[in-house]
């Protein structure tokens, strides 16, 4: 069942033998009906969770509203950044837009991974470089670039959130109510 995550591992670094054995016996495998929630705002994440088939969204009130702060799909890690590594309460609300299956591991567990495997020490740095990555990439376009600009992004690169997210979630990631996305998407 672990099979792409073990995988995606490999991709990175070759995995010892034991450490596949340690990620075999630590994970566990959770499912996620559309709608339900994987964490709520106030509580502490104490899982991270690498996505084997399903689609989630993450977002935080402002108010009364909603608002999108992340989609993530298969082969993604999933966890709520400040609460996990703080061990603190988020603010952050993370819910299964689609049937979800997840692999998850226990916050004590990945300590130990760390310590005792150079090799997930260092798939746990090569993950966090590229959720830095994309984070940086997140910040520019929505911060510095137009509105239209934001929503082209999105088709050109995660064309596929076009046809699995509503479109009252994609216009609150992407910072603008649902008529102006509706007009964006009518020029199309």
């Amino acid at each position: 069942m672990l099979g792409p995550v073990i995988d995606y591992f490999n991709s990175i670094t070759p995995l010892p033998e034991e450490l596949i054995n340690d990620l075999v016996k630590f994970a566990v495998i959770k499912e996620f009906k559309k709608d339900d929630f994987i964490l709520k705002a106030g509580e502490v994440s104490n899982y991270t969770s690498w996505i084997l088939k399903g689609l989630v969204r993450s977002y935080y009130e402002k108010e009364t509203e909603e608002v999108t702060t992340k989609f993530l799909w298969e082969g993604a890690p999933i966890t709520s950044i400040y609460s996990y590594y703080r061990r603190k309460p988020g603010n952050e609300n993370i819910v299964a837009l689609e049937d979800t299956q997840v692999a998850s591991m226990h916050y004590d567990h990945m300590q130990y991974l760390y310590k005792t495997y150079p090799a997930f020490n260092f798939i746990g740095r090569v993950v966090t470089e590229q959720y830095l990555y994309m984070l940086e990439i997140e910040v520019y376009n929505f911060r510095k670039q137009k509105a239209e600009d934001r929503y082209k992004f999105i088709v050109k690169h995660f064309p596929h959130l076009l046809q699995r997210v509503p479109l009252k979630y994609l216009a609150t990631y992407l910072g603008m109510n649902l008529e102006t996305l509706s007009r964006i998407r009518a020029k199309k």
